[in-house]
């Protein structure tokens, strides 16, 4: 569903088919006062909906004559299902060959798990996002808003438009095939392949922050009128933030003075974590002197990495989306209500607001059936040349997908300032060097790495020539950086007319907000995502680190290819402005549209559901060791109790009734799964029929045969390091899938490759860059 709302925005004519009595979306709570999910209010909008039986064979038939017609064919039917009702690929692929038919499933069409019963929770649990957030002393906590299907189903929209790339070469169509456990596991942003790389240190959670190398990291704190996120990190990006709240510190007579000057070394505070401590302590009594509101404006102004932690209703409050244009006003039974907007702001093919429906025709001739190898030539991106100013978590994410699916993507760093990813933990062997962050490794795999300051005049014109060969520039820089170096978009498109521009950071290139400095952590902050995880007797609990890095890279690569397809048809470039703040928004639409229509604001609850029960994470044998089990159906309570040896209670009987005793339950559900082994208690449970999985970490997601049968993680070849580990795709094309050539670029790596292949130096200009730019 959530696939094909962002094609409609993209201006797709999508056409959602429901089965007799209507799709089950429409009976996934909250709802309005006329009964209507407001699921199925905030994603269905801007597509036709068509009743089809696909039983019978009448439907089917229907069916088959709208696929012949269409373009792409999304769904989410188990592989059974999918039999039972003759609609795999393969027959529909016999109707329309130039068909992309896109499948997302819970963990893949294929493999072990592939059949297993799942919910959005045991899902996230699956991922290794789930372990990395919540309180030290109680359940690892998913955010309060399901995410994972929305992240697989937005992972679907990018790898569609993959695919259709290809198709305008070939001709042919292809199967995509989506997991929603590995699209979910972006958002431990690199965090399990501590095991693959050989790190013996483990991310572990901690409320409002992150245990990192043994030191627990905080990021929220406690002020008059709730909670405010500080990103109080360490390393070169940090220091010059840290260092003005602090002076604000000691200016109101918080903090002694030596802290100002102070070298804050990770090694020495996991040595020695007072003094960190004791800064926290500050910090708190600080905070709570003060409203959120002067801690944003006053912090923004001295240049403090800072944000407010809103609550669904607070986003109303941030003028910023207001003076953005951001929201979007729809009438849902009589009412005037407003919703999340476009997800990206395109100069020159404004996205189509749901509700406002264009066909865009994608159509392209027919090719033969032949299956091409998935050679480098035969990749859906293999002709795209991307010149790369991205950097840290979101825009490299973006980038890399590029790289996987055959772009020459050319990222740009400094030698005065290479990527702080670079600096990043997990490292390789536990090594800190600038080559060994998986971070960085993962997110930079198959690019090459060239060392260029904009500053320098010789840089600015080797740049200059770069974009003049590209066809794509990234940037993830505040708005006044690229401009300050002259190397905004309304300058590189007099170099290069037909250039696409993507330009993404916190907020957004315009409004009072455009500016914010800082990470992912405060976008998650200002848009709600802190408030609504966690406990409601504790503080917000998260989610991990920095979340909107790894939720806004899908929204970039939706953007880029629908404008894409625009200059395929116009030969126009443009300027693509994406904000995470915004993309992370639309993550939200069902609890924003819960406070318009009912006054209702959407709070963290654990790791609780609305409508099911139970359905919590639970802990079993072992230190840290815990199971999510979700009763997706009253049928499934009564195998769980049976099996729980719980008694049996006709008032149970019913998910309404079990909430009534969702503590009871929880308690008494605790007390047994306390006693089992958590892997045989997921395979009894899913053997049963129950929605279940353990919470996986970094060892157990390397261990995971799901993710190996998945090809998750991937060997690459490093110059230096030799072989490293890296996340793989996220998704499966079936005729062209990914191919990550490279490992990550060490710094400066291609400069010469670059001069020479790309840009066609000859020898003694080559000499004289590379003496220009060693001079840095």
């Amino acid at each position: 569903m959530f696939c094909g709302y962002l094609m409609a925005h993209l201006g797709a004519e999508v056409i959602a088919i429901e089965p007799p009595g209507g799709n089950s979306a429409r009976r996934l709570a909250p709802f309005d006062k006329s009964g209507e999910s407001l699921w199925w209010q905030a994603y269905a909008r801007g597509k036709e909906v068509r009743e089809l039986d696909l039983a019978t064979e009448p439907g089917q038939e229907s069916f088959r004559a709208l696929a012949a017609d269409a373009d792409f064919v999304i769904d989410s039917f188990s592989n059974a299902q999918r039999e039972r009702l003759g609609l795999t690929y393969e027959t529909l692929a016999k109707i329309n060959p130039s068909l992309i038919s896109v499948s997302i499933s819970p963990f893949g069409s294929s493999g072990p798990k592939a059949g297993w019963p799942a919910t959005d929770l045991t899902v996230w649990a699956s991922s290794g996002a789930h372990v990395l957030v919540g309180d030290t002393d109680r359940a690892p906590v998913r955010p309060s808003v399901p995410q994972a299907w929305l992240h697989a189903g937005a992972d679907a929209a990018g790898a569609a438009l993959i695919a259709l790339q290809e198709r305008h070469k070939s001709g042919l169509g292809q199967h995509v095939d989506v997991s929603a456990q590995q699209s979910s596991a972006q958002a431990a942003l690199a965090a399990m392949l501590g095991k693959p790389n050989n790190s013996a240190h483990t991310t572990s959670r901690i409320a409002g922050g992150l245990n990192l190398v043994g030191l627990p990291l905080r990021l929220t704190w406690p002020c008059k009128d709730g909670y405010i996120a500080i990103t109080l990190l360490f390393g070169p990006g940090f220091e010059e933030p840290n260092r003005n709240l602090i002076r604000w510190l000691v200016e109101t007579g918080h903090c002694k003075p030596e802290f100002v000057d102070r070298e804050w070394l990770i090694p020495e505070l996991v040595a020695d974590p007072e003094p960190y401590f004791e800064l926290c302590r500050n910090i708190e009594a600080f905070s709570l002197e003060r409203k959120q509101a002067d801690l944003f404006e006053e912090g923004l102004a001295r240049g403090i990495y800072i944000a407010p932690a809103r609550t669904v209703e607070g986003l109303f409050d941030e003028k910023h989306f207001h003076e953005r244009g951001y929201w979007h006003s729809i009438d849902i039974d009589k009412k005037k209500v407003r919703v999340p907007g476009a997800f990206a702001k395109l100069s020159e093919s404004p996205l189509k607001l749901p509700g406002s429906v264009g066909l865009t025709n994608m159509r392209t001739q027919t090719g033969n059936t032949d299956q091409p190898n998935a050679e480098d030539s035969n990749l859906p991106l293999a002709e795209l040349k991307v010149l790369d100013f991205t950097w840290v978590m979101a825009g490299p994410l973006f980038t890399r997908v590029l790289a996987d699916y055959g772009a020459t993507v050319v990222k740009v760093e400094s030698n005065t300032r290479p990527d702080s990813a670079r600096a990043a933990p997990h490292f390789r062997d536990d090594e800190q060097t600038l080559d060994h962050s998986m971070v960085f490794a993962s997110f930079n795999s198959g690019k090459l790495g060239v060392t260029i300051d904009p500053r320098n005049p010789v840089g600015r014109e080797v740049i200059l020539d770069l974009v003049r060969w590209a066809d794509v520039v990234t940037e993830t820089f505040s708005p006044k950086a690229m401009a300050a170096w002259g190397l905004d978009y309304e300058t590189l498109k007099k170099v290069n007319p037909k250039l696409i521009m993507l330009s993404s950071c916190l907020m957004g290139q315009t409004g009072p907000r455009a500016q914010v400095p800082g990470y992912g952590n405060m976008a998650a902050a200002i848009t709600g995502f802190y408030d609504l995880t966690g406990w409601r007797d504790r503080s917000p609990a998260g989610p991990y680190l920095a979340y909107t890095d790894g939720v806004a890279p899908r929204f970039m690569l939706a953007s880029l290819l629908g404008a894409l397809e625009h200059r395929r048809k116009t030969g126009k470039g443009q300027h693509i402005d994406v904000s995470q703040a915004e993309a992370a928004i639309q993550l939200l639409a069902p609890a924003i549209l819960d406070f318009e229509l009912n006054g209702h604001v959407w709070q963290r609850d654990g790791n609780r559901d609305l409508q099911l029960c139970p359905h919590g994470v639970f802990p079993t044998r072992g230190e840290d060791c815990w199971i999510a089990i979700a009763c997706q159906s009253d049928e499934a309570w009564s195998t769980l109790a049976k099996m729980a040896g719980l008694p049996e209670d006709e008032t149970l009987s019913t998910a309404a009734g079990r909430k009534t005793k969702e503590d009871e339950l929880e308690s008494k559900l605790t007390a047994w799964t306390r006693e089992q082994d958590g892997a045989e208690l997921e395979a009894a449970l899913i053997g049963a029929g129950i929605a279940a999985h353990v919470v996986q970490n970094s060892d157990e997601c390397w261990a995971d045969p799901q993710l190996a049968h998945r090809e998750h993680f991937i060997p690459v070849k490093h110059t230096s390091l030799g072989e490293v580990i890296v996340e793989g795709s996220r998704f499966k094309l079936s005729r062209t899938p990914a191919r990550t050539k490279r490992a990550h670029p060490k710094l400066g790596e291609h400069n010469g490759e670059v001069l020479f292949n790309i840009l066609g130096y000859d020898a003694d200009k080559v000499a004289d860059v590379l003496a220009s730019l060693a001079m840095e």
